[in-house]
């Protein structure tokens, strides 16, 4: 199905909401409308909140302005079933104007748009319905005959409803539903029965209770973005079986265990960052070889020893698993990860020594930015020394004799003596690495000693 992009001419432009002269009455409806900054946080979905700047953790969106109807002036009269541009988008107009009846603050205008039966006016270079876009379902003539609601981009408009059941599932040829940025809240409405349907964002919304299990059976997705809303719970299972190229789940309140299935995904990128998952990345993680390119586990309670998988999965960018309660040495199967430019390890319970394998990626790899700050790491190879001084590798907050900004020296002995976890040493590399030979047998078995913690 062609489908539009979620940006379109004119897309991002404040429309100015015109002062309505009420034909009825003679008297002027005047909305309220209050600016707000769209601010980005790093790699995550971007945030409305007013200039004050509130901080993390707070409010994203804005609060309910009055209801939109508040001067009296009623609804426009519903256009003649002539004037829509086919029958496809007459049954259309009443289900978007029973959402706008429910909305309570607009504060870029956008619904005063929706009025009358052009529809598809953004289809052919017009201003009405923004956020509506139509094209021609597959198999279908493409005339205006055909021509329907195909997706819906709410993106940055900052609207406030309760609920968005019975608005999105009612548009039979829906594909997308982008409504980053905003204050919707509710339950997710069941999208089985739209065949065409493949692209859900609902992030930096106000969602809540437990994962939407709606989304469990879309077969068909390929783009799921729930982060920076406020559902807790267990993730179940299935969700890692969709055919996804994207899923975010990070920014909510997500614990338990990451599900052993986790490696059957078919997502490029995936981010369950900033939760409560606890237990250890799962293993399965190596059945993603073929397809996973970024994936963010960062800032939540993970354990365990960090696994030797990692480095089957050949085609990762971006690895980040800083600020859980990872333990055990870095696997030497790190280093076959040649494709990785990212890899963040930072405040763990990782300890022993920073392989030399691992730090060759800055020359035979494409590794450019390496972190193991906040950890228990006692010593680093000689190609690791030069990533320190080229500021490639940060090793601050460790155990490494003679470098500046370490551990206490007491704390550090305290570690070795008591490890959270003894974890294996697994000398094998799994692949061919140009420039590296194998260390002699004799300080292999003196790295497994080290890197038991005994």
């Amino acid at each position: 199905m062609a489908v539009p992009g979620t940006a379109a001419p004119g897309h991002a432009r404040l429309l100015a909401f015109a002062l309505v002269l009420a034909v009825l009455r003679g008297a002027v409806c005047e909305s309220n409308h209050t600016r707000f900054a769209m601010v980005s946080r790093g790699g995550n979905a971007p945030s409305w909140r007013p200039g004050s700047g509130a901080g993390k953790g707070s409010a994203r969106v804005p609060a309910p302005s009055p209801p939109l109807d508040t001067c009296g002036c009623g609804p426009a009269p519903a256009p003649a079933p002539s004037e829509f541009l086919n029958d496809k988008l007459r049954p259309l107009y009443p289900v978007i104007q029973a959402f706008k009846t429910t909305i309570t603050c607009d504060p870029l205008g956008v619904t005063a748009s929706w009025v009358g039966p052009k529809l598809c006016d953004s289809f052919f270079g017009g201003n009405m319905y923004r956020g509506f876009y139509c094209e021609h379902p597959p198999g279908l003539a493409n005339d205006n005959s055909t021509l329907t609601v195909a997706s819906i981009d709410f993106n940055g408009y900052g609207l406030c409803a309760p609920s968005i059941a019975g608005f999105v599932d009612a548009f039979p040829d829906l594909a997308l539903f982008h409504a980053n940025s905003n204050n919707l809240s509710g339950e997710v409405p069941d999208l089985t029965r739209l065949p065409y349907f493949y692209e859900l964002d609902l992030s930096n919304n106000n969602f809540s209770g437990p994962f939407p299990n709606t989304v469990v059976p879309l077969g068909g997705l390929l783009f799921l973005d729930l982060r920076f809303n406020r559902f807790v719970g267990t993730v179940p299972a299935p969700i890692f079986d969709l055919s996804v190229v994207a899923l975010f789940l990070n920014n909510n309140g997500f614990y338990g265990r990451i599900p052993d299935n986790f490696g059957s995904t078919t997502a490029e990128y995936l981010v369950v960052a900033n939760n409560q998952f606890t237990g250890p990345i799962p293993r399965s993680i190596y059945n993603t070889s073929a397809n996973l390119s970024e994936v963010l586990f960062l800032n939540n309670q993970l354990s365990g020893c960090l696994p030797y998988e990692i480095g089957l999965v050949e085609g990762l960018t971006v690895f980040d698993a800083g600020g859980n309660e990872i333990t055990g040495p870095i696997p030497l199967s790190l280093g076959c990860l040649g494709s990785v430019e990212e890899l963040n390890l930072a405040g763990n319970q990782l300890y022993g020594h920073i392989p030399d394998v691992l730090c060759m990626l800055a020359k035979t790899g494409k590794l450019q930015n390496l972190s193991l700050s906040d950890n228990y790491f006692h010593s680093v190879g000689h190609h690791c020394l030069e990533l320190v001084r080229r500021r490639v590798l940060d090793v601050r907050l460790n155990c490494i004799l003679n470098f500046p900004n370490q551990r206490p020296a007491l704390e550090c002995a305290r570690f070795y003596a008591d490890p959270p976890q003894h974890c294996p040493f697994v000398p094998h590399i799994p692949c061919d690495l140009p420039g590296f030979r194998p260390p002699a047998a004799a300080t292999l078995s003196a790295a497994a000693d080290g890197g038991g913690g005994n």
